[in-house]
């Protein structure tokens, strides 16, 4: 009994300490205003910048010479598909065990709200099941759009390995 008297005195005391140093320390900083203020960053998107071309021999520049015609930035690439909510497919997996194994590539088309609007086999598996299974899937399933775009579409590749585990990847 005694040790924990001695424990809950000196927890109380550091207690007290750390208070006290906190308001002495504190009191140093009273008449501290901030940071001083300062311009807001502007914010440059980032471009995708082709590799630089190695020129070994330059031809010289002369003065007063018409410039060089400025290139076009490269176009952006379209946003990948994200897949925002995944429910399973209304299908049993252990009812098409012998028929999910292989590869699908389906090409998706999505609306604003990341909806699939359109789906379909760029790849087949050479499986007519699979293929089926895995349409009917994606069709279910809602992607990621990015703000001010009216859709998202591109090709979905789609592995299925019935041997790696009892529920689909």
């Amino acid at each position: 009994m005694p040790r924990l008297r001695v424990t809950a005195v000196l927890s109380l005391l550091g207690l007290l300490v750390g208070i006290l140093g906190t308001g002495w320390l504190s009191g140093f900083t009273d008449d501290w205003v901030g940071p001083p203020p300062h311009q807001a960053a502007q914010v440059v998107p980032r471009l995708h910048r082709a590799p630089p071309r190695h020129r070994p021999h330059a031809a010289p520049r002369v003065v007063g010479a018409q410039p060089a015609a400025v290139a076009a930035p490269a176009p952006l690439a379209p946003p990948a598909l994200v897949p925002l909510d995944t429910p399973p497919a209304p299908a049993s997996w252990a009812a098409l065990r012998g028929h999910l194994d292989g590869r699908v590539v389906l090409t998706i088309a999505t609306d604003g709200h990341g909806e699939v609007t359109s789906a379909a086999i760029a790849r087949s598996s050479g499986d007519a099941v699979l293929d089926a299974y895995a349409l009917t899937t994606v069709r279910r399933w809602r992607f990621a759009v990015p703000a001010g775009t009216a859709g998202v579409h591109g090709p979905l590749p789609m592995r299925f390995d019935s041997t790696a585990s009892s529920t689909p990847p």
